[in-house]
């Protein structure tokens, strides 16, 4: 397991490492500069501007200095935040993604496999169809139509909830909602249907003719091996939800990550950009490691590449 864990960790290294040099790249193609206004700057103006920020430097010099940075754990000077450090930003804004993010995973997750759980148990009946319709919606309406939608009926129309921004509880309801149907769908799809295949199991057939109770056969033998393939989507569904939750922090004007990330966009601050970008791929490549190391919680019998002591 030591073996395995630490050859995952030097992947990771490598792909940050690759990210971020993407990352800084694809930043200097971008149109325009960061400062604003800077057609009625004097010369003198410009070049004290792109000498605080190093940007007058040969660009060998200046990925040089960013990724040096980088190993550090320096992320660099934001533009237009009040030339604040970008790490220092991250970690002002990071308390309501954090909150959005783990309420739409739990939220989006647990109603998932309790329906896919339910719609294979009642397979082709109305609580199939009910399930399997809020799938179908769920994948095929973006997020931000759900946001718009759960706004004007829920929060306009009935006055339910707040409208927007993010002062209790109550106003993190709806866009938890938004920003979880994709990851509700989903699962309810992966897991009803790994669970009618394992339901059809030899093993199964077996456990039943041993005079093993319903229950038991579905939660014990049933749901535990049908989990596995939906612990494999959960990576690439955290990722999903870190980049809709940009558009949903901007249209319920939370203040968070996103909401900053789109600004930082808007401005072409580039070290808010490249900051942003590398704290949700750390994010992300640490997610999928622990995916990764959840099978063996899962079902012990499975045994990880390279894992033997």
């Amino acid at each position: 397991m030591a073996r395995y864990i630490t050859q995952r960790i030097i992947y990771m290294i490598i792909t940050l490492f690759l990210i971020a040099t993407a990352t800084f790249f694809l930043m200097k193609l971008l149109p325009g500069t960061p400062f604003n206004m800077e057609d009625k700057l004097t010369e003198a103006q410009k070049a004290a501007l792109y000498e605080q920020y190093g940007l007058n430097d040969p660009l060998p010099v200046q990925y040089a200095n960013y990724i040096f940075g980088l190993v550090q754990g320096d992320m660099g000077i934001s533009f237009q935040f009040d030339n604040r450090k970008v790490e220092d930003l991250i970690m002002d804004r990071i308390g309501p993604s954090a909150q959005l993010g783990f309420q739409s995973l739990v939220f989006g997750t647990v109603i998932g496999l309790i329906l896919g759980l339910i719609s294979a148990i009642k397979r082709n009946t109305a609580y199939d169809y009910s399930s399997n319709l809020m799938a179908i919606l769920g994948k095929s309406i973006p997020s931000f139509v759900f946001a718009g939608l759960l706004q004007y009926y829920l929060a306009v129309k009935f006055g339910w909830f707040p409208v927007s921004f993010w002062d209790s509880f109550k106003h993190t309801i709806l866009p938890t909602i938004a920003n979880a149907m994709f990851t509700l769908a989903v699962t309810q799809r992966f897991l009803r249907t790994e669970m009618l295949e394992v339901l059809g199991s030899d093993y199964i057939v077996l456990a039943r003719a041993k005079g093993l109770k319903n229950s038991v056969v579905t939660f014990k033998h049933g749901l535990r091996n049908a989990l596995i393939p939906v612990i494999t989507i959960m990576g690439p569904l955290v990722v999903s939800m870190m980049t809709g939750s940009l558009v949903i922090e901007k249209i319920f004007a939370i203040p968070g990550i996103g909401e900053q990330f789109v600004r930082s966009i808007q401005m072409n601050d580039y070290a808010m950009i490249m900051g942003t970008t590398m704290f949700f791929s750390i994010l992300f490549v640490v997610v999928i490691l622990i995916v990764d190391l959840l099978y063996v919680v899962v079902d012990p019998r499975i045994r990880l590449t390279g894992g033997k002591e």
